[in-house]
């Protein structure tokens, strides 16, 4: 059989919520119809635990059973978009918003960083820059050598105070720049990569009261072709 899905769904049950997140890779696979055996290996699954997991998936209501052609079942996603009431995915839980989030960051850019800096060409130096109303912090400039790696990592991180209002505005110029790299034409170029945005109240490691001035850190391996 065939079905017309929603273009957006709400998720209301805890285990939905959870299973969206945890097997979100495996869902992207079926944006169009496939068979599990067809995307088993891009997910690194053996053909019969990627059926298993998509029974699973469907009975939660994520993905739809679709035709048999050629012998194979095939599944959908359930809408392009699903969503999720942040109280079914609070903090606490080790896969709610924001832990798991961060998490997976952390992992990923650790990863990268390794790789990263394996491949730098000689030892380099990570800066550190601090300024105030009086002393203004020095600019921070890119490595003046090219990049050892076409996907280099890279971390440039602020802190300095704001108001309410001039937080919001540089966040969302932040997360502009993102929704500008979403709308450029999906192709099968390139690699995988991810650009993230993260804005909070404070200071990494704690020591707000401390704060005096402005801090900036720098640890890219970007090189100067790329600035």
């Amino acid at each position: 059989m065939t079905s017309t899905r929603p273009d957006q769904l709400r998720i209301t049950d805890p285990k939905q919520a959870a299973a969206l997140r945890q097997s979100s890779l495996f869902l992207a696979r079926f944006l169009t119809p496939q068979s599990p055996s067809d995307v088993a290996a891009s997910v690194g699954m053996a053909a019969n635990l990627a059926h298993h997991h998509a029974r699973k998936l469907a009975a939660l209501g994520l993905l739809i059973r679709l035709d048999i052609q050629r012998g194979k079942v095939r599944y959908q996603l359930a809408a392009r978009e699903f969503l999720v009431a942040s109280s079914l995915l609070p903090p606490e839980d080790g896969q709610g918003n924001g832990t798991k989030d961060m998490q997976e960051l952390s992992e990923g850019f650790l990863q990268a960083y390794e790789r990263s800096w394996r491949s730098m060409q000689t030892d380099e130096d990570d800066i550190f820059s601090f300024g105030n109303p009086l002393l203004p912090a020095p600019p921070i400039s890119f490595l003046q050598k090219s990049a050892a790696e076409p996907y280099p990592t890279h971390l440039d991180a602020l802190t300095l105070r704001l108001t309410p209002e001039r937080y919001a505005r540089l966040a969302h110029a932040l997360s502009s720049l993102i929704a500008e790299a979403a709308a450029e034409p999906l192709t099968d170029e390139g690699q995988a990569c991810t650009l993230a945005v993260l804005a909070f109240e404070g200071m990494p490691g704690g020591g707000e009261a401390e704060m005096k001035g402005l801090s900036r850190s720098l640890n890219s391996f970007l090189g100067a072709s790329m600035s």
